[in-house]
């Protein structure tokens, strides 16, 4: 399965399109590390325990059920995305952070960027359930947000 993913000039809003059809979206704070969105019925909430936790928690949209976690590694920009018992690994391809695979031992995805500016790209998917894909979305969010905060 192939999607394209268009965001605004910010990043705070990701839309998901799977040709010219909508099939899902990323909304993200500037200023805090939580996020909603929803991609093939998949409706999530993303939400960090405290402030500069390494820890993000996926729950329901309501945020009442946790479904998994995001555990990040800043220094090696990665994260590891544990949901419905699976661990995914999640990292860049390269340096200049506009490509990305998220994968276990069986189903992988990966990102590539489209645009210099905007983190607009296409995203092959082999397997990954779609909240591990919106999950992985965020990531890629998460260390932008990082980068140039630095």
């Amino acid at each position: 399965m192939s999607l394209i993913c268009k965001s605004n000039f910010t990043g705070t809003e990701c839309r998901i399109f799977r040709g010219k059809l909508i099939a899902g979206i990323l909304k993200t704070s500037s200023w805090k590390e939580e996020g909603y969105g929803e991609l093939d019925g998949n409706m999530l909430r993303f939400r960090s325990q405290g402030f500069w936790k390494k820890t993000i928690d996926i729950t329901d949209i309501e945020g009442q059920k946790v479904l998994g976690q995001m555990q990040f590694r800043y220094l090696k920009g990665t994260a590891t995305i544990t949901y419905s018992g699976q661990n995914f690994k999640w990292q860049f391809d390269s340096w200049t952070m506009r490509n990305w695979t998220v994968k276990n031992e069986e189903d992988s995805a990966g990102f590539k960027s489209t645009s210099w500016w905007k983190p607009d790209g296409k995203l092959a998917n082999e397997g990954v359930p779609a909240a591990v894909l919106l999950a992985s979305l965020y990531v890629a969010n998460h260390f932008r947000k990082i980068a140039a905060a630095s």
